[in-house]
């Protein structure tokens, strides 16, 4: 007999002492009589004394009771372990089959007349599968794809498992085998006759193939002397997948090999001029014959540019797209479309479609408080995305909302009492006084800048070692509050930025160049001046990234949030409108794809408000998927697969309904006992 309920025996144990307390203290806690006053009491004392002849048969008739309803209890207790006779029969086995339900599991040519799809005929075949498993074993189903997912428990129910196999979907990421392996041989481990079948079309890397040990490794095995070679022997070792006592088989599906997919696809705007961008796109032909198809890039519902594209066996392509021009949709999409004739399609679409995101872009509308800057002005006016104008601190400190509507708004050598309202971002130089925009903690002379923060946007390809500084504000850093410190002089922070609300600000602690100023520095002569400003514009418009807003699925990735202080979670909504939370630490949030498509992520502060929300892309990308050609045959860390054999006969019996129907007919001997007087 054994025992396959899903409560731990520990956690049983508990339960069935904490239900055995109780009934015996209800048993113990005895009913209190009402009270009566009745006339001539006394009449009636010497009766009350006499002692009762039969009191110990009732005392008895109450401890049959109490084990009656004890009975009742363990055999309810007994019935929730689940026993079965015949489970732990010697040819009996435990089964955990591997479903591959990955990208290309979606490729539809699971039958001849391609209706079907590699995973319904891996359904078909699990379920062939379980219901041929003999009464006494036992399987377990997982789902492979990006990850390894148990969908059921080690049960003999093959209704049940059947109903869990029609329910699995498959993804759009590649499989991870490894993983699947590892938690198959763990959830087998100390289980009689293990079994791994892993139903799939094959399409696994070499390197995942090859990380199975099928020899336990013994305690004085030793790494090779060679360092290159012990190197490599750790690394596999620690990877590998111990199935030296398990049985792995393999059942493929698939039929067709012929596939042209998208492989890559980027979007980036030029350096120069942020209206315009450029896109790349790679393809392949994964079939053995030539292919075609019509090649067509959407922004938005516009279409771009359509040509046809011809690829012969097993060829790889890319196109750029150059200085298209940008528009208000930032949603770009890259589709190959069939053509009739021989090569015009093929039974895999998944990898027809890639997307990409292009940060919205318009005009910047840059407000300068200066009196007559001409190294500033000079550099707004080569920046093509900036619409510049210009008010002297006087105008503007008698009406401050001059400077209404401005995306950006530069202070040079003038801290206003007043601040333009967000969510204009604001750029200041040398600010003084108690409206700085960071506390301000004292004055360094001849600074140097000996440290940057290469990591934040602002500082991106810039060197500022060797800038002349003849004096700077000292800012006071409170990273409490989002501040950051972008350049040090020595322990110095002269050059601060932070996010206020939905704008952002940053600060150099000295002043720039200009005639009739005290201070001066000779940034501006530098190539890193006007970088500097792009930077800071990029920064302020969200612009800082080229390419990391596509990402591939099935790979989990870390997603910057800018200036973002405070958020503990966020909300990742797919294109498939599933909506799923995933931590923030450090600015960081974490981004797993499961979909091919757009996502809207939405960082939330620990009373879950909004604070910040970026779009995201998420691409096949893999060559591993593309390439649908089924493997008929499976070699696992250098051992060749069979097809499983037919499961022995072996029988069970399930003791619940037995146990149940006991614990029924106790209950009702307990009443009629209970009513008749004859336990009370």
């Amino acid at each position: 007999m054994s025992f396959l309920g899903p409560i731990p025996l520990a956690l049983w144990a508990w339960i069935a002492g904490g239900a055995v307390l109780l009934a015996v203290s209800a048993y113990i806690i005895k009913m209190r009589r009402r009270r009566f006053e009745v006339p001539f009491a006394r009449l009636w004392k010497r009766v009350l004394e006499q002692k009762d002849a039969n009191a110990l048969w009732k005392q008895l008739k109450r401890l049959m009771s109490l084990l009656l309803m004890i009975a009742i209890l363990g055999i309810i207790l007994f019935a929730a372990l689940d026993p079965t006779l015949g489970a732990v029969s010697r040819k009996a086995r435990s089964v955990v089959v591997l479903l591959d339900a990955s990208a290309s599991m979606k490729a539809m040519d699971g039958d001849e007349a391609g209706t079907k799809s590699r995973l319904q005929i891996a359904k078909e075949r699990a379920k062939t599968l379980i219901d041929g498993m003999g009464g006494g074993d036992l399987a377990l189903i997982m789902k492979v794809d990006g990850q390894a997912t148990p969908m059921s428990r080690f049960s003999t129910d093959a209704p049940m498992l059947n109903k869990i196999v029609d329910g699995i979907q498959a993804s759009d990421t590649p499989a991870d085998l490894t993983r699947a392996l590892g938690a198959a041989a763990d959830a087998l481990r100390d289980r009689p006759n293990p079994l791994i079948v892993v139903i799939s079309d094959g399409a696994f890397p070499e390197q995942q193939l090859g990380l199975v040990s099928w020899d336990k490794a013994k305690p004085t095995q030793l790494a090779p002397s060679d360092p290159k070679s012990a190197a490599a022997w750790n690394a596999k070792n620690l990877a590998a997948i111990d199935l030296s006592n398990v049985d792995v088989r393999y059942l493929p599906v698939g039929r067709r090999s012929d596939n042209v997919g998208i492989i890559a696809f980027n979007v980036r705007r030029y350096i120069a001029n942020k209206a315009a961008y450029e896109v790349y796109v790679e393809l392949q032909n994964f079939g053995t014959e030539p292919a075609h198809r019509q090649l067509r890039l959407y922004n938005g519902a516009s279409n771009v540019d359509s040509k046809r594209i011809d690829l012969a066996p097993g060829q790889r392509i890319h196109k750029v797209y150059e200085k298209l021009p940008a528009s208000e949709d930032n949603k770009l999409r890259v589709s190959l479309q069939p053509v009739e004739g021989a090569g015009g399609s093929d039974a895999f679409p998944l990898d027809d479609e890639a997307y990409a995101l292009l940060p919205v872009r318009k005009k910047q509308k840059v407000a300068m408080i200066t009196q007559d800057n001409l190294f500033l002005e000079g550099a707004l006016l080569v920046y093509d995305n900036v619409d510049p104008v210009k008010f002297t601190p006087a105008e503007y400190d008698a009406k401050p909302s001059i400077v209404d509507g401005m995306d950006v708004v530069i202070f040079d050598e003038h801290t206003p009492a007043v601040l333009p309202m967000p969510p204009a971002s604001l750029l200041f130089f040398h600010p003084t006084g108690a409206n700085s925009p960071f506390t301000i903690r004292g004055e360094s002379p001849s600074p140097r800048i000996t440290e940057i923060d290469e990591g934040h946007p602002v500082m991106r390809w810039v060197t500022m070692s060797d800038v002349y500084m003849d004096k700077s504000n000292v800012f006071a850093i409170d990273a409490k509050k989002g501040e950051s410190t972008l350049a040090y002089s020595v322990r110095d922070s002269i050059v601060a930025a932070k996010r206020d609300g939905k704008r952002k600000i940053l600060a150099f602690g000295f002043s720039l160049p200009s005639e009739g100023r005290d201070g001066a520095t000779d940034l501006p002569m530098r190539v890193a001046f006007p970088m500097l400003l792009v930077n800071t514009l990029d920064w302020f418009a969200g612009d800082t990234t080229d390419l990391l807003t596509t990402y591939s699925t099935g790979q989990r990735q870390r997603v910057p949030l800018d200036g973002v202080v405070g958020a503990t979670e966020a909300e990742v909504k797919g294109p498939d409108g599933v909506v799923t939370k995933t931590p923030v630490i450090e600015g960081l949030a974490t981004f797993y794809g499961s979909r091919v498509g757009y996502y809207d992520l939405t960082a939330k502060d620990t009373l879950g408000k909004p604070m910040a929300q970026i779009e995201l892309a998420a691409n096949l990308s893999s060559t591993i998927e593309s390439d649908i050609a089924p493997s008929t045959e499976l070699t696992l860390g250098g051992k060749k697969l069979e097809a499983p054999e037919a499961f022995a006969v072996s029988r069970s019996q399930k003791l619940w309904i037995y146990l149940v129907l006991l614990a029924m007919a106790l209950i009702v001997v307990e009443w009629v006992t209970y009513h008749r007087r004859i336990t009370v």
